[in-house]
């Protein structure tokens, strides 16, 4: 019985840790291309604006740069994934999250 309850808790340690990394993953990559989109749209967002929005929301943590080109926006973001209790070893669930976002800007027509 005592066995079956440390592999539980183990287990549930194990998901727990997957699913917050999952979720932070997904709201940094979401914030990333909404700021992406932000600037894309040319609606007075300045690429620096984007940044402070997005720094206000996750934190100085995480790596950003966003660079507005004639007909794109580039958003670089990496950010080194945290596990909720102390490791004994280096390896991670995901290691580091480095993805680059690309949004075309599209003008609009008269």
């Amino acid at each position: 019985m005592a066995m079956g309850l440390l592999f539980f808790f183990g287990f549930l340690v194990f998901s727990v840790n997957i699913m917050h990394n999952l979720y932070a993953t997904s709201v940094i990559s979401s914030l990333a291309l909404d700021a992406a989109h932000d600037v894309a749209e040319r609606n007075g967002i300045s690429p620096a604006e984007a940044e402070a929005e997005f720094r206000s929301i996750v934190g100085p943590d995480v790596k950003f740069s966003i660079v507005e080109q004639a007909n794109s926006v580039i958003v670089d973001v990496e950010w080194e994934t945290r596990a909720l209790l102390p490791q004994f070893s280096d390896g991670r669930a995901f290691g580091v999250l480095d993805r680059t976002f690309e949004v075309r800007v599209e003008d609009q027509q008269p």
